[in-house]
């Protein structure tokens, strides 16, 4: 009977070592982040605008390791980018981020190794440039350049025909 206590409290004792154990393990791979820079004012949809991350181990050791990449979706469209951010050291990581449109983003950032804290929101706003001008600007200068090509060749055939008449070079070839 002493020996099936013995049993039972050894392994019981075990089974606590281990949870512990495992708790720990789990622990150590989270790392809290942050933006430090360039979010003061929301980005422009369209033009590029860097980042400061900041990326702590339990919120407290630098992380410098590994790779850091930030994704961001527009929910309800497919819109989607991915970047890869670069280490500055002491915790510090950038990332140049373009996008594409406005709106109410999400955002997170994602580490190789550590866990991290699930997206949250980020506002783009939208672009100062008219969206109807560069669609407009591709018009014009597509229409720029085919009344250009008349022109030429209006002028081109225009010394053909004062150079020798049509009808004469066809009789004398």
């Amino acid at each position: 009977m002493r020996r099936l206590i013995r049993m039972t409290l050894a392994l019981a004792m075990l089974g606590v070592l281990s949870a512990l154990t495992a708790a720990t393990v789990a622990a150590g791979n989270y790392a809290e982040t942050s933006i430090v820079d360039g979010a003061d004012t929301p980005p422009t949809a369209g033009e590029q605008r860097e980042l400061r991350l900041l990326l702590l181990q339990h919120g407290v050791t630098p992380v410098d390791h590994g790779t850091v990449e930030l994704t961001a979706w527009l929910p309800g469209t497919d819109e989607r980018i991915s970047v890869m951010a670069t280490s500055i050291g002491d915790g510090e990581w950038v990332a140049n981020v373009t996008f594409p449109t406005a709106g109410d983003w999400q955002m997170r950032i994602l580490h190789s190794v550590f866990d991290t804290p699930d997206a949250s929101a980020f506002a783009v706003a939208p672009s100062s440039m008219a969206t109807w001008l560069p669609a407009t600007g591709s018009i014009a200068l597509l229409l720029l350049v085919a009344v250009g090509l008349i022109v030429v060749a209006r002028r081109v055939s225009g010394r053909r025909a004062s150079n020798e008449p049509v009808g004469e070079a066809l009789r004398s070839g």
